[in-house]
């Protein structure tokens, strides 16, 4: 039986990404939320103590975890200091892991008001427009539009036994596309008048 090769100290954001299997965009959104152990350089993953920080602050009620890890281990967080540092370094990379998560949180928190604010806005907007007549619910429309259609539908159907006697006792072809002209007419304003309802309060 083959023993599975221990994950490496260190990786490459791509390469961490593809050991999490997750999408490199995702690693990257935990570096900007400085849930990633770094090495010096910033450029590379520490594994397997970046995998203990993303367990510890997955939920953002944890958020004060990632500070109390990397003063304890003093490695090299956003914002933070060297690994290996004394009590003063360490406190130093704590507050700036502190700070990198407090400031992804600000922001989460800024982005939720914004939206907030904004359906309220539309909302606001939405009811003005209502009330001057400008907008109509849709649930309305399809009401008005639904007694119009039917109430066409009726009268074209009844168009032939209320017509066709006056027809049938017109010699005059004139006088009857007349007759005919002037029925069509009334159903069509009819119609005109049943969409023109559409937003005013019914009687």
């Amino acid at each position: 039986m083959v023993e599975p090769q221990p994950a490496p100290e260190t990786l490459g954001l791509r390469e961490f990404a593809d050991l999490l299997g997750v999408s490199p965009s995702y690693v990257t959104q935990l570096k900007r939320e400085g849930r990633l152990v770094l090495t010096e350089d910033g450029k590379r993953v520490r594994v397997a103590e970046s995998q203990r920080l993303i367990a510890d602050t997955r939920s953002p009620t944890k958020a004060g975890v990632a500070a109390r890890h990397a003063a304890a281990r003093g490695a090299t967080l956003p914002g933070g200091g060297e690994e290996g540092e004394d009590s003063e370094g360490g406190a130093g990379t704590a507050s700036g892991a502190r700070s990198a998560i407090e400031e992804a949180l600000s922001t989460r928190r800024a982005r939720a008001q914004a939206e907030r604010e904004e359906a309220l806005a539309r909302k606001a907007l939405r009811d003005e427009q209502i009330e001057l007549g400008q907008l109509v619910p849709a649930d309305q429309v399809a009401e008005v539009v639904a007694d119009a259609t039917t109430a066409l539908r009726t009268a074209l159907e009844n168009l032939p036994a209320t017509i066709a006697p006056q027809l049938a006792a017109e010699p005059d072809e004139d006088r009857v596309r007349v007759m005919l002209s002037d029925a069509l007419e009334h159903m069509l304003e009819d119609l005109a008048r049943r969409f023109a309802s559409i937003g005013r309060p019914k009687a």
